[in-house]
């Protein structure tokens, strides 16, 4: 009985635990690719996909992709404003800084923040 009480017990306590289902993480870098194109096609494959129109690589992040939605809602202004800031920093080489959300196990994720920094 014991040991069936503490197996419950352990159980009980790991199903409380919160899981890791993605994280926001930053990424540092140039970019090596800014591709823009429309609603609803995507980026990545079917495993992997973004639902973006707006997507960076980085060259410090060999295989990741990165980007987010420009559609016209409450947020477009800011992202109107990130996608102004990713183009300047293609033009001139500059360093970006980027904060996204990737789920675990994957290498696509979705822009929250942009930024650059001297």
């Amino acid at each position: 009985m014991k040991r069936f009480a503490a197996l419950s017990l352990g159980f009980a306590i790991l199903t409380l635990l919160p899981t890791v289902a993605s994280a926001q993480v930053t990424a540092r870098g140039r970019i090596t690719l800014l591709r823009v194109h429309d609603v609803a096609t995507a980026y990545g494959p079917p495993t992997d996909r973004i639902d973006v129109e707006v997507v960076t690589t980085l060259d410090t992040e060999p295989g990741k992709a990165f980007g987010f939605q420009l559609r016209a809602d409450t947020k477009l202004a800011a992202r109107q404003a990130m996608l102004d800031l990713l183009r300047d920093a293609y033009a001139n080489n500059w360093i970006v800084t980027l904060d996204h959300i990737t789920p675990a196990g994957k290498k696509n994720g979705t822009i929250i923040r942009v930024w650059l920094a001297r």
